[in-house]
């Protein structure tokens, strides 16, 4: 154990690690002001994408240089158990400073050929939900196996993102497009955006939004533009894969696909979850939630689109998803994002934006993308109105059971 440690290296060390684990500026900013305060330190924090600026008593500055990373919520969770013990004062700086080192040092939790798994699984459950007939499925499945097995491959390669994006994209579309001229029959655009929505940046777009929502323009916009750079390196690799087998074979028209069924849908949110929770490094303890939350989520959006339009019900499953993750998390003692990110996952609109440039790119069909490029910013604003009217609803609460005891209290006195 190191003794030798300072209270202000911890608070550094563990804002870069809630960082690297995925957390959005409104969060990391508020809970660590919490945790240097319960340390004796007044800090102030202002973190982007790439960058994290951490002021002690308005005149010692420190820059920390960041980088973008996927959501690690198995690791989150551990940081969010260490906060609340360090606010609990259960930990000295030095202990804090070994939890926080073993943390950091423990494994994923899942491995390699889990992980490219759960592409497969993902891409072919994906496609059942969005109207995939069984050939669809299939070939959405096996797609994104080869997938999976070239992104795994290429990351630990120490490739550059936007160039696995790319690789991916083409991967995935020359693919889909050779099975769909040589059999005939189905839809590429489906299964191409299946085999790689889990490569799709929506909900780094619908965070990005919030963050933009809450007044953090440098991180929300910083991310924004890392979402839609993201976006159009992926829709280019599609484009280049099917340039290829355009011109090599004739691609037949895509298939029309049936609207899904509840039974068809109910069947594979299960699987879809535990994908994510593969893709998100869930704790094993933490996936019965995790389904929990998804199987909510989209129950929630099924039942409100009977009644109300598509916006709306996006909103609604958003408010009710957020509401109850807060509620249920606070008393597992878990933080809200194990809960909340998997259930927004089916929510986001990455697809919808992948579909619109699409449209563009491969059909040169310019009113039909711009329509779906703008259902995909009008979707992603009502996730975010749900998420803003939770923190209205949910921050009432908080403050009616802060009172609440107060109120006991003085009862009792008289």
């Amino acid at each position: 154990m190191n003794s030798d440690v300072s209270s202000k290296q911890l608070v550094l060390e563990l804002a870069r690690s809630l960082h690297a684990c995925g957390s959005p500026a409104y969060e990391l900013d508020l809970e660590m002001e919490q945790v240097s305060a319960s340390l004796g330190h007044e800090a102030s924090f202002f973190s982007t994408p790439t960058a994290l600026f951490v002021t002690f008593g308005g005149d010692d500055t420190r820059l920390i240089r960041v980088y973008p990373s996927d959501t690690n919520l198995g690791r989150y969770a551990a940081l969010f158990e260490l906060q609340r013990e360090i606010q609990e004062n259960q930990l000295n700086t030095p202990a804090a400073w070994q939890r926080l080192s073993e943390i950091n040092a423990m494994s994923e939790g899942y491995g390699t050929v889990t992980q490219i798994l759960s592409h497969g699984g993902v891409a072919a459950c994906i496609s059942v939900l969005v109207g995939g007939d069984i050939r669809t499925t299939l070939s959405a499945g096996v797609v994104g196996l080869m997938v999976g097995i070239l992104v795994t491959w290429l990351t630990a390669q120490r490739h550059q993102v936007h160039l696995i994006n790319v690789a991916a994209g083409f991967l995935a579309s020359s693919v889909a497009c050779s099975i769909q001229a040589y059999f005939g029959t189905g839809n590429f655009e489906i299964t191409s955006l299946a085999a790689l929505i889990l490569l799709v940046p929506g909900l780094h777009l619908t965070i990005s939004i919030n963050e933009l929502a809450t007044q953090n323009l440098a991180s929300g916009s910083a991310r924004f533009s890392g979402a839609m750079t993201t976006l159009l390196t992926i829709v280019f690799g599609v484009s280049m894969g099917y340039g290829l087998v355009d011109a090599l074979i004739p691609i037949p028209p895509s298939v029309q696909l049936d609207s899904p069924d509840w039974f068809a849908s109910s069947l594979v949110l299960v699987p879809i979850g535990l994908c994510v929770a593969v893709t998100f490094r869930t704790r094993y303890r933490d996936i019965p939630w995790l389904l929990a939350s998804t199987l909510l989520g989209y129950g929630v959006l099924r039942l409100a689109g009977t009644v109300f339009g598509p916006f709306a019900s996006v909103g609604i499953a958003a408010f009710v998803t957020g509401v109850t993750s807060h509620h249920a998390s606070a008393r597992l003692g878990l933080p809200t994002a194990v809960m909340l990110l998997p259930a927004l996952l089916l929510l986001v609109p990455g697809s919808l934006g992948f579909s619109g440039l699409s449209q563009i790119m491969l059909k040169e069909d310019l009113p039909s993308g711009i329509h779906l490029t703008a259902t995909m910013m009008l979707t992603a604003v009502s996730i975010v109105a749900g998420l803003l009217l939770t923190d209205v609803v949910v921050s009432r609460s908080d403050k009616q059971s802060l009172e609440s005891p107060t109120t006991n209290t003085s009862e009792s006195s008289d």
